[in-house]
């Protein structure tokens, strides 16, 4: 007896398929992405002086229409206020394009600050205040755990 299949039923239900776990990562990716900022606001790798960093940390998803314009509008502004009057040094609130580029149909999490003096804390002293590279090395597992998590219950 041969085997028939309905092409369309089965390409319709491997659409279906993927679009279930494509919004569980968008959901994942968004959590993921809360995670990290609000581990980042916690960090005691520096301490602040006026608040611009800790207020303006923030992480979203990217990629597929999703480009952060908008979590990168209220860090700019978040900086911006902290830093507005503060004398305590020269730093300024700066926006800047992360530079990061994906591949068509590819997802991921920008983690950033919108300082002028982000990159220093990054780099200064051995990278004594590091707080970005740092956060997003040991959570790393986590938020790929959350990511997966999402994309399967997406799946439920």
């Amino acid at each position: 007896m041969p085997l028939l299949l309905d092409d369309d039923a089965l390409l319709a239900g491997l659409t279906g398929l993927l679009s279930r776990i494509d919004a569980g990562t968008d959901t994942g990716l968004t959590e993921g992405a809360a995670h990290l900022r609000s581990v980042d606001q916690e960090t005691e790798a520096y301490n602040g002086m006026s608040g611009a960093t800790r207020d303006s940390a923030t992480a979203y998803p990217i990629g597929l229409g999703k480009d952060g314009s908008a979590e990168s509008a209220v860090g700019y502004a978040a900086a911006a206020a902290a830093l507005s009057g503060f004398v305590g040094h020269a730093g300024s609130a700066v926006r800047q394009d992360s530079g990061v580029r994906l591949a068509e149909g590819q997802k991921g999490i920008i983690l950033t600050n919108f300082t002028d003096y982000a990159d220093a804390l990054e780099t200064e002293d051995a990278g004594a205040k590091a707080h970005l590279g740092p956060t997003i090395f040991s959570e790393a597992r986590t938020v790929t755990q959350i990511v997966a998590d999402a994309s399967k219950r997406g799946l439920s």
